[in-house]
């Protein structure tokens, strides 16, 4: 485990002093707090449910935005730049296991990425003051919906890192990662178009009911409850796409 904790403390330092990491912060909050603003004034002048509000944020374009494109882009230097740079060398001839440079660069990318995500509760609080909303939002909810949130993006950032440890070519481990995201997102909704009738058999549905992360999130974790076979799906697609990264890497190791 030290091995981890060098490599993370070091990979953590990276995203602190890249300017792409706090380019990422101040688009993702400029654009956020608009769409806060607005979703504010929204809610005020028609005088909806204020309970919904911190589950309608997460429907906020901006939070595709994060789920979409921000893991590919914060990952795509874990390994892609250590193969350009050749400063993988050095690392493969550290006295570090495998297993443990990856982890700790998945580790680093969690991190710095749920960081991003903290101010934005900071943000839903402000608004219960009297001069915004002025309300008592419910933050069970908001709790569970950052859980699942937390999982999801994990498995995300891992697979970054897979994509990562395929190529020297960071906007193509990007590239990879994105659209391995897109597809996660949109691949229900396409197999329920392709299978048809299939679709509704008892085995295809619970597989592609497992698969639709956003359903799920808007059934489930948005409305402050725990699904446990979801996490068990993430914490396993985490688990393995994190093996294939190893594997990976043991293969540039041994070449």
């Amino acid at each position: 485990m030290n091995g981890t904790l060098v490599t993370l403390k070091k990979e953590l330092m990276s995203y602190f002093y890249s300017p792409v990491s706090y380019l990422i912060a101040v688009l993702f909050y400029l654009w956020r707090g608009f769409e806060v603003s607005a979703l504010a004034q929204t809610f005020s002048t028609y005088q909806l449910d204020q309970d919904l509000f911190p589950s309608a944020c997460y429907g906020l374009t901006s939070t595709f935005f994060m789920v979409l494109l921000v893991p590919g882009v914060l990952t795509m230097r874990c390994f892609a730049e250590e193969r350009r740079s050749g400063s993988i060398e050095m690392l493969m001839t550290a006295p570090l296991r495998d297993f443990e440079v990856v982890l700790g660069k998945w580790l680093a990318a969690v991190a710095f990425y749920s960081l991003l995500w903290l101010p934005s509760v900071v943000l839903l609080w402000a608004l219960t003051m009297p001069q915004f909303l002025g309300a008592d939002l419910a933050f069970g909810p908001v709790f569970s919906a950052y859980i699942g949130m937390f999982l999801l993006s994990a498995m995300l950032l891992a697979f970054g890192c897979f994509a990562s440890s395929l190529t020297d070519n960071l906007l193509l481990a990007a590239i990879v990662a994105i659209l391995f995201n897109l597809g996660l997102l949109k691949l229900p909704d396409m197999l329920r178009n392709e299978l048809g009738e299939l679709a509704t058999g008892y085995y295809a549905d619970q597989w592609i009911t497992k698969l639709d992360v956003m359903g799920n999130f808007a059934q489930w974790w948005a409305r402050g409850l725990v699904d446990t076979s979801q996490v068990w799906f993430y914490a396993g697609g985490t688990m393995f796409v994190l093996f294939l990264t190893a594997l990976s890497f043991s293969a540039r190791r041994v070449a």
